[in-house]
Formats: C-alpha cells, structure tokens, sequence
C-alpha cells in the first residue's frame, strides 16, 4: 500500500507503527478524493512539483556547509548554492541532499533542534 512510502522518511519506527492505521486511513480518503479530480495523475503532480520544491536547506545541510567554510573550504556551500538555485528541478546529481537527516545530526547541536533564539 502507499503508506510504505512514508516510512521513507519516517525518523521514530515505533511512532510511526502506533499511527500507522491513521496514515492508511489518510491514504484511504485521499485516494477516494482524488476519484472527484479532473486533472489527471499526471497533470497534478505537474502543478504540485510547481509549488512543492524537491531540495529545501535543512539544518544539517547548514551545519556542513559552517562546519567546512570554518576550515576555509567554501567547495560545499557552492554545492548546496547551486542545488537552491533550482529547487523544483530533478538533479539527478544532488540526490544525496534528497534523504533522510543522517543519524548523526540527530543529536548535534543546531541540526534537530532549535531554540526560540536560533
């Protein structure tokens, strides 16, 4: 079922078994709605990736981009620069940046969580 696809981006399993029904029933409404649709599968995702950009800046992208431009090396802030230049855009070559925060960002400072002052 579709649900699995979430599981893609899904950080806490055990949350996401416990909600699991809630996603399917989600899913389940959201396919019956899309019956009354006009346009077709194609045609919405055309205007949904429009409006919905593949690659967003995340904090763990930012801290990288810190931790190396402190050492002097600029060579990842150009990188992420260019994949924002274009962020609705497939770039086949920047699908590493199109994932889930790696473990170790879950718990380094500035990359999870914020303060209110950050």
């Amino acid at each position: 079922m579709i649900v699995n696809s979430f599981e893609a981006f899904t950080y806490d399993q055990a949350t996401f078994n416990s909600q699991r029904k809630n996603w399917e029933n989600w899913v389940a409404d959201y396919l019956q709605r899309l019956q009354k649709e006009p346009l077709s599968d194609s045609e919405r995702k055309a205007k949904m990736d429009k409006v919905n950009p593949k690659y967003v800046l995340r904090n763990y992208m930012a801290q990288l981009v810190i931790d190396e431009a402190e050492k002097g090396d600029y060579q990842l802030l150009n990188e992420i620069f260019e994949l924002l230049k274009n962020p609705y855009d497939e770039q086949p070559n920047m699908e590493k940046w199109f994932a889930k925060r790696p473990d170790w960002a879950m718990n380094k400072v500035g990359c999870s969580m914020l303060s209110c002052s950050s």
